[in-house]
């Protein structure tokens, strides 16, 4: 399955009328999806509901509430980290955020700065540091190309720093089994 047939059954299966992508890049994702309301944020974006300026920005000036945030922006976990604390803070009550690129296939794919041209930086810092400092939280893996996180906060806002800038890619491997 691919990461926009997911996202699509989600908006079906939950009712979802609301959907803001951070990180619209060419357009494929975000061309897909199929919701009464869409708009994207991507700073070199332009366009029919493309707003072209950096997620920190876009979160500054937004008082839209979305019930389906998906992440595929600035692929570096200190920015994927604000990304989620933002949309945790506009999301509606029983929205989903989605952080794509959690699961790099190969070391060269995690290294930041990028270094070649399939590239999801240390996403999967962000992603494994939000589930050991929020265990509480709903979240569920999508084995999809690169991986998608899902976050279901049920109304909490997320403030603390939880990326593990630290985790080495050995230390990932060892944790997802590999």
């Amino acid at each position: 399955m691919k990461k926009e047939e997911i996202i699509n059954d989600l908006i079906r299966e939950n009712g979802y009328t609301k959907y803001l992508e951070i990180g619209y890049g060419d357009g494929y994702c975000f061309n897909r999806i199929e919701c009464e309301f869409k708009e994207a944020v991507d700073p070199s974006g332009s366009g029919d509901h493309v707003i072209g300026m950096a997620s920190d920005d876009y979160f500054k000036e937004n008082e839209e509430k979305f019930d389906v945030i998906f992440i595929d922006g600035d692929h570096r976990c200190e920015q994927v980290r604000k990304d989620i604390i933002n949309a945790s803070k506009v999301l509606s009550e029983n929205g989903v955020i989605l952080v794509h690129d959690i699961a790099p296939e190969e070391e060269a794919q995690a290294i930041v700065p990028r270094q070649q041209k399939v590239w999801t930086g240390d996403v999967f810092k962000a992603w494994e540091g939000f589930k050991d400092k929020y265990p509480e939280v709903e979240t569920q893996e999508f084995d999809v190309q690169y991986g998608l996180g899902a976050i279901w906060p049920r109304g909490k806002k997320f403030r603390a720093h939880f990326e593990a800038k630290t985790m080495t890619w050995k230390e990932y491997q060892t944790k997802k089994g590999a």
